[in-house]
């Protein structure tokens, strides 16, 4: 198997094969040329192309997947350690609301970096809400990591939210 560097000498030199059969096929036109550059064109699409392999598996998340298409980010959500609650992982939260078991989101200001979900019951019912954790999107305000990104699924996939102040909760609806 070819490296990099030889595949991409080769593309070079067929590609310029094809380029100089072409120039001189047009400057005297006749159906041998023709079928010259027919043939450089072919081999040239054809001949060079290699499959593409990955040297290192690369674990796709909310970070670096088709999201703006932003990848390499070494930021990965809210880390576990930092809470001091019982939650329930982003990925755990990401399935349940394709499966349709999110009733409601809870998302605290200012920026809605603390997320209270509210699952279904297989029977229809509400379960008291529990924190959104490990791997949720805080937001970066000179970064790719935003809860936006999670109201936008919500949206995606018709579950109500709210965004609310602390402290100001009970003054709702007076």
């Amino acid at each position: 198997m070819m490296n990099s560097f030889e595949l991409v000498a080769l593309r070079v030199a067929v590609i310029f094969f094809a380029i100089t059969n072409v120039a001189v096929s047009l400057s005297t036109p006749d159906r041998r040329s023709f079928l010259g550059i027919g043939a450089a064109t072919t081999s040239a699409a054809l001949g060079i192309t290699q499959p593409a392999y990955a040297d290192e598996e690369i674990k796709v998340d909310a970070f670096n997947g088709l999201i703006f298409n932003y990848r390499g980010n070494k930021f990965n959500g809210l880390d576990a350690s930092d809470l001091d609650e019982p939650s329930v992982s982003f990925i755990d939260f990401g399935e349940r609301l394709r499966k349709g078991q999110v009733a409601f989101v809870k998302f605290y200001a200012p920026d809605g970096d603390k997320a209270y979900v509210t699952f279904k019951t297989e029977e229809g019912k509400t379960v008291p809400p529990i924190r959104i954790g490990e791997g949720f999107p805080i937001e970066q305000h000179d970064g790719y990591s935003s809860p936006a990104f999670v109201v936008r699924a919500l949206q995606n996939f018709d579950v109500p939210y709210e965004f609310v102040v602390p402290g100001l909760e009970k003054y709702k609806n007076m």
